[in-house]
């Protein structure tokens, strides 16, 4: 890799890994195979960039680290990017960036355009990530956005990054709940008929279950008042009720590849055959009149029963069928995000893997915290069953959903988080998605009033960006260069709030910078007296716009123009 590669990051290893293959035959050492990595120090004092290479290579080499860094620096071409190499203790190689560093990394930006940041970590792997999976007894309410926009997110991400991905919606519409809706429905359904029913102690009370008896009073008339079989009933709300999911998901610009059904695992016989499968490895015994899993041996705190002594199977065996189907159908890698109230479940969920011969290491359970919702001061707790919710599709109308998107984006999946609905609403630089989307129309409207100025962008090869010497232009500068970076962490973490995270603090050095030009006339980005240098703040402009919209589309946000 070189320098006009584009990525600093990646040309600095690259010159650190062929110095150190020189030092070693220079020693006459064989080196092993070895991850060489370059970081940012935390320090401003220590460089731009930093290698503890000498550090890892004590054992081999039989030396003093700082010798061996010596050695490591002495070997490093003469590169436009480097201005200078310092050794510091206990044998950090530094490396401070020559000025000419900023040109290349503009350059590759504009060069790349929505390019720029995508990474090539996957290698075309296949991943599979199943996520959103609410079960088809109702609306979305707020909470389960998060779900479906972490996993949405981590599907984009992982694209960026160079993997073939596919996603998947799994609804059970075999159980007990399913059961519960279905006679929700015909209680409803009844007293619509005029009918003094009663409405079953378990039963869906919100609202919505009205509605869809009405729609089933129109469609059928009185045809179904002496039905007692519950089935036609539980499929009408079900289909109903996924079309209002899949409807909600298209609002926050999420699309599902497939939609997998656990009833089908039942009638195609799946499960019967993942049964047989684990009697072959011999992972079950009979106990007490029922079925165990040796589940318990791979790590699961105790074995589970996947056949009741009534015949019943339990909750676990669809599980496990659906994941030897998953596993069957080819992919490398396979992607579950699940609540918290599921964290308990992942070792058993590996556990059968592993008991069907499958590697388990495969499977990445991604569990994310439950939401608070905080609305007029007030937390709200979030019920499907008792019909208590602030639906998904009433925040995307009243909030947008972009603002949606980015409020669920902004913490880790481990951490708690409470969505401030009050904060989500206000239009000012409050707003984490209004900072960062307001940077990018700062940047549309400067090119716009250089335009009404009678000046024109002549390219990124007429902006001399030496010229950009400004502290807060290096800022904006070194921080765009990070974006393939964040990329490719959030991409092996599977944390696509590194890319929120990373927005705000771009954001925040251009809006420091176009402040700082408010209160400094020669700060400004449009100065009809100095035309070069205003030559070379629209090519730093004209990179912050593309990787603004970069980050934004990434996580499925809009770059809005003008706000």
């Amino acid at each position: 890799m070189t320098e006009n590669s584009g990525n600093i990051k990646e040309s600095l290893e690259e010159f650190v890994k062929q110095a150190l293959q020189s030092y070693a035959e220079a020693q006459g050492v064989t080196l092993p195979k070895m991850t060489i990595l370059i970081e940012r120090p935390k320090v401003k004092e220590f460089g731009d960039f930093a290698s503890n290479a000498a550090m890892q290579t004590v054992k081999i080499f039989k030396k003093n680290p700082m010798e061996i860094a010596e050695g490591i620096k002495e070997r490093i071409p003469p590169s436009p990017l480097i201005g200078e190499i310092s050794i510091a203790k206990p044998g950090f190689i530094n490396f401070r960036l020559n000025p000419a560093a900023s040109g290349i990394a503009l350059k590759t930006i504009l060069a790349q355009g929505a390019d720029f940041g995508r990474v090539n970590v996957g290698n075309g792997k296949k991943v599979l990530i199943e996520f959103m999976s609410a079960n088809p007894t109702g609306p979305l309410h707020i909470g389960h956005a998060r779900n479906a926009i972490l996993g949405d997110s981590i599907a984009r991400i992982l694209n960026a990054a160079g993997y073939a991905v596919t996603r998947e919606y799994y609804y059970n519409d075999a159980g007990v709940q399913m059961k519960n809706l279905g006679l929700s429905l015909q209680a409803r359904y009844r007293q619509a008929l005029g009918e003094d029913v009663p409405f079953p102690e378990d039963g869906y009370q919100g609202d919505y279950m009205k509605e869809i008896a009405q729609m089933l009073v129109a469609e059928k008339g009185d045809s179904l008042k002496s039905t007692q079989e519950t089935q036609a009933f539980t499929q009408f709300a079900a289909d109903h009720i996924i079309k209002l999911i899949d409807a909600d998901m298209r609002a926050l610009g999420i699309y599902f590849d497939n939609w997998f059904s656990e009833a089908s695992l039942h009638k195609n016989g799946k499960v019967d055959r993942a049964l047989d499968r684990l009697a072959q490895q011999g992972m079950l015994y009979e106990k007490d009149g029922a079925t165990w899993l040796r589940s318990e041996q791979f790590g699961d705190e105790k074995d589970r029963v996947v056949i009741k002594s009534d015949g019943e199977k339990t909750y676990i065996m669809p599980d496990i069928a659906y994941h030897q189907d998953k596993f069957e159908r080819g992919y490398d890698i396979l992607i579950n995000v699940l609540g918290g109230d599921h964290h308990g479940y992942v070792p058993r969920l590996k556990a059968g893997v592993q008991a069907l011969g499958f590697d388990a290491a495969r499977l990445h359970c991604i569990v994310f915290q439950m939401v608070t919702l905080l609305k007029d001061g007030e937390q709200i707790k979030l019920s499907t069953r008792a019909g208590k919710f602030i639906t998904l599709k009433n925040a995307i109308d009243e909030l947008g959903a972009d603002v949606v998107r980015f409020f669920f984006l902004m913490r880790g999946a481990d951490s708690q988080m409470t969505f401030d609905w009050q904060l989500a609403k206000d239009h000012s630089m409050n707003n984490p998605v209004f900072y960062v989307q307001y940077a990018h129309a700062r940047c549309c409207s400067l090119f716009k009033k250089a335009e009404e100025m009678g000046i024109t962008w002549l390219g990124v090869e007429q902006g001399d960006p030496a010229l950009l010497a400004l502290e807060e232009e290096q800022t904006v500068i070194k921080t765009l260069e990070r974006y393939p970076e964040m990329v490719r962490l959030a991409a092996e973490t599977m944390e696509p709030h590194h890319i929120t995270v990373y927005l705000c603090e771009l954001a925040g050095a251009f809006h420091t910078l176009f402040t700082s030009g408010t209160k400094d006339e020669t700060k400004r980005f449009l100065r009809p007296d100095e035309p070069a240098l205003t030559q070379a703040r629209m090519t730093l402009v004209a990179a912050l716009r593309q990787v603004l919209a970069n980050g934004l589309n990434l996580i499925g946000i809009s770059p809005m123009e003008k706000m």
